[in-house]
């Protein structure tokens, strides 16, 4: 369910300078510098991404993990047809 409270990821708080920057913007940047030196594959990258977020998922109990995977795969589906503009609202842009 995607409006249910998500569990508590337990990782080491990050430095205040990194809490200042939001983490989708530093995602999309790296990506868009890869892709702008050129010979980045898509497919590579978005395989990549992926094992970050199961990676992430593997932080939080296992009990609570395939709520997670599932609450990601769900939010991946709703992100991408907002954005898209498949769901009739436009861009849906994150910024």
């Amino acid at each position: 369910m995607l409006g249910a409270a998500m569990p508590e990821v337990r990782v080491p708080r990050p430095r205040q300078d990194e809490e200042e920057e939001c983490l989708h913007c530093a995602i999309v940047a790296m990506v868009e510098e890869r892709i702008a030196a050129g010979g980045a594959d898509a497919a590579n990258l978005a395989s990549l991404i992926a094992e970050s977020l199961v990676d992430l998922i593997l932080l939080v109990p296992e009990k609570e993990q395939a709520r997670l995977m599932a609450h990601t795969i769900a939010a991946l589906g709703d992100l991408f047809l907002q954005k898209s503009g498949a769901d009739g609202g436009g861009s849906g842009s994150t910024h």
